[in-house]
């Protein structure tokens, strides 16, 4: 039995008046492959960065049910220094 990765219910994100994201629901399970496909403009690197906390979504609760907390995101590239 898998159990909830992510979940976001009533996901918003808004660029000043223009609405990128209006209430989308998704739930991915733990340990499956998930890909997000759609035209240019539609919103999938909005979706991506507000789901992987990078973006801060305008509405919705976005993170894992076992926890309180949303996902944390290790930075990528190198430092240096």
């Amino acid at each position: 039995m898998n159990s909830t990765a992510i979940a976001a219910s009533g996901l918003r994100k808004a660029y000043g008046d223009k609405t990128i994201l209006d209430g989308i629901d998704l739930t991915i399970e733990a340990g499956t492959i998930f890909s997000l496909l759609g035209p240019n403009g539609a919103g999938k690197t909005t979706t991506v960065n507000v789901l992987t906390t990078l973006a801060k979504a305008d509405g919705g609760p976005l993170g894992s049910p076992a926890t309180t907390s949303p996902p944390r995101v290790r930075p990528s590239g190198r430092r240096s220094g």
